[in-house]
C-alpha cells in the first residue's frame, strides 16, 4: 500500500503549479485547472483539497468566494526563498 503525503507536502505539491506558471505574489489560478494538474502529476483530489487547507491555514495562499486560488507573499516565499537574505 502506497504512503500518503503529508498535507505539507501536497501543500508544496499546489505551489510547485504556481512555480511552474513563473507566477508572483498576488497572482491567481482557477481551482479546477490547478486541481486538474495536480491530479495529472500522481495527486488525488482528496490530497488536493488537504493540501489546499494546510496552504491556507498556513498563510500561503487563499481561496476567493469565485474559488479561485491567490498566491500570497508568504506562499512566493515558499517558492522562491529570498537569496539575499544572508
Amino acid at each position: 500500500m502506497a504512503t500518503l503525503p503529508t498535507p505539507e507536502a501536497s501543500a508544496r505539491r499546489i505551489l510547485s503549479i504556481f512555480a511552474l506558471n513563473n507566477s508572483r505574489p498576488h497572482d491567481v489560478l482557477m481551482a479546477q485547472p490547478a486541481d486538474f494538474a495536480f491530479r495529472q502529476a500522481g495527486g488525488s483530489a482528496a490530497e488536493f483539497q488537504v493540501g489546499l487547507e494546510y496552504a491556507v491555514q498556513n498563510g500561503w495562499l487563499e481561496i476567493s468566494e469565485t474559488n479561485n486560488i491567490k498566491l500570497t507573499n508568504a506562499g512566493f516565499a515558499e517558492i522562491k526563498p529570498d537569496k539575499n537574505s544572508n
